[in-house]
């Protein structure tokens, strides 16, 4: 399966570029790097300096999916609320998500 915007939640994170662009905790917000492992609360981003890790529960993240097979010129970005993503990495892959509606 072929990362997405609309599969991100269930892809592996891994090797991604991300950015936290909101959190509770005011000093993560800005923290940009290479998302270097995953467990169920956790993401662990390498930045130039070092490696920091952001609970998921109380922070959003841009992830920057890139280009496949020269189809798109321009990597493609998602801001993704990481409450989708609490869980661990093996058993989000295989969840399968209500999508909600607006009316």
């Amino acid at each position: 399966m072929k990362l997405t915007p609309q599969n991100i939640i269930h892809h592996e994170l891994n090797g991604l570029d991300t950015k936290v662009v909101d959190s509770t905790n005011r000093s993560l917000i800005g923290i940009e790097g290479r998302i270097i492992n995953e467990t169920k609360n956790l993401l662990t981003i390498g930045t130039d300096v070092q490696e920091i890790n952001i609970p998921k529960s109380c922070s959003s993240f841009i992830f920057t999916i890139p280009p496949v097979n020269g189809k798109r010129y321009l990597p493609l970005t998602i801001k993704v609320d990481g409450k989708l993503l609490l869980s661990q990495p093996e058993n989000r892959i295989q969840t399968k998500f209500k999508k909600k509606f607006r009316k």
